[in-house]
């Protein structure tokens, strides 16, 4: 199916279909046992804001059904900014950003398959349209993070060529999140 999907990014009437796919989300990180996306996030109020900033899309197959979403954020990410890890791209005041408002990196967050469509490459599409959305804004990185537990995505990653950095605790959703412990990914676009 990945050679037959098609991205857009998502508008304010997608906000129940992109919520829809993360709650699929939820429910395939659950089989873990782990706290990650279990206590309300990701929420209306967060699949808003990512529209909101232009930062939401959309995988859709053939019939125009949305099969998966993905947050890109080309602004600074407070959290990645804020982690003690050792990035390969430098900590946020590195050198080669075009301005202080600019990171030398875009931030993946928030990022599913709906579940009639897994196992059917929408993830591999997302992370290779995150990466060519990345590359046109003049970034030179993809940071993205995940649980510990989170046995599908760290595979996935690593199948992806993301460098998996070290872990690092959230500081932006213990309102939101239990367990904040977080592995910080990373790879050169």
């Amino acid at each position: 199916m990945r050679n037959e999907l098609t991205l857009r990014r998502a508008e304010a009437g997608d906000a129940g279909r992109v919520l829809a796919i993360l709650e699929d989300g939820k429910r395939s990180i659950a089989r873990f046992g782990i706290a990650q996306w279990q206590c309300g996030y990701p929420n209306m109020g967060s699949v808003r804001a990512d529209i909101d900033q232009r930062a939401c899309y959309l995988a859709e197959d053939p019939a125009g059904r949305a099969v998966g979403a993905i947050s890109v954020l080309l602004c600074p990410d407070a959290e990645y900014d804020a982690a003690p890890v050792a990035w390969l791209t430098g900590d946020a005041q590195d050198a080669g950003r075009a301005s202080a408002s600019e990171p030398v990196y875009a931030a993946v967050h928030r990022c599913a398959t709906a579940a009639e469509a897994l196992g059917q490459g929408v993830m591999s599409f997302l992370f290779a349209q995150a990466e060519s959305l990345a590359r046109a804004a003049g970034r030179r990185s993809l940071r993205i993070d995940t649980h510990p537990g989170n046995a599908a995505m760290r595979g996935f990653l690593a199948r992806q060529g993301f460098t998996e950095l070290q872990t690092f605790e959230l500081t932006t959703k213990g309102d939101t999140e239990r367990d904040l412990t977080r592995i910080a990914y990373e790879k050169l676009v």
